[in-house]
């Protein structure tokens, strides 16, 4: 008798459920999202801020720059009229930024060495130009530099143009004096004696016309930092 055998049950199979549908938000528009609008309303009030904060600043400075360049043009205002009211009789500007300082005297030395000018007259010119030199630079040497410039926040380029001008022009004035005393004693003597003060003369006579046109020129600088140069142009004779 056959025996049956016995077949193995099947497995049932199991079917994994799918991935139930998951929700998903809209995204909000950029501009419609809270903190983007916070922040960004951080930002405009930020550079709002700084734009005036900077715009106040700006302003400031540009009223001190102003105070500062006025203080700058009163004080060479001050100073120009100073020096041209010492100086005036002394010569003339000899642009672009010299100055000609008793040329007669000049022209007295050398024309009394070759005999073609009178010592009279010579003379007469050099006590003349000496009494214009002593009273230039005592005019000179009376502009209070300190008074115009101290305290007034002016930087040290500046202050140094107004020293630098006055002393120079001062010990300028001072040899053209000395000069001048030298042609007077030339005048007065002869043979050698002439020749060796009226070579002291031309001498002191070069040092003094450098040193002059240095004054000027730091005195020009003056005007020029303080904004009131106005040029010299040189006289045309009529005709030319």
């Amino acid at each position: 008798m056959a025996i049956k055998g016995k077949s193995k049950p099947r497995s049932r199979r199991v079917v994994t459920p799918g991935p139930r549908p998951a929700y998903t938000p809209v995204k909000k528009p950029l501009l419609a999202r809270r903190g983007f609008r916070i922040g960004l309303l951080v930002v405009v009030v930020a550079a709002a801020v700084g734009g005036i904060w900077y715009g106040l600043a700006r302003e400031r400075t540009q009223s001190r720059e102003q105070a500062l360049a006025g203080r700058e043009r009163i004080a060479a205002v001050t100073f120009r009229g100073k020096v041209q009211g010492a100086i005036a009789a002394a010569g003339q500007p000899a642009p672009p930024d010299g100055f000609t300082a008793f040329p007669a005297l000049t022209t007295d030395v050398d024309g009394l060495g070759k005999g073609t000018v009178k010592p009279k007259t010579a003379a007469t010119d050099a006590e003349a130009a000496g009494g214009v030199a002593t009273s230039a630079w005592e005019a000179i040497d009376k502009i209070d530099v300190v008074s115009i410039t101290a305290n007034k926040g002016f930087d040290a380029a500046f202050v140094n143009y107004f020293f630098n001008a006055r002393e120079k022009m001062e010990d300028a004035l001072k040899l053209y004096e000395h000069a001048a005393l030298l042609v007077q004693r030339a005048a007065a003597a002869t043979g050698g004696q002439r020749t060796e003060l009226l070579n002291g003369a031309k001498g002191i006579l070069v040092v003094a016309a450098e040193l002059m046109n240095g004054g000027y020129s730091d005195f020009i600088q003056v005007q020029q930092e303080g904004g009131i140069f106005q040029p010299s142009l040189p006289s045309v004779q009529s005709g030319s």
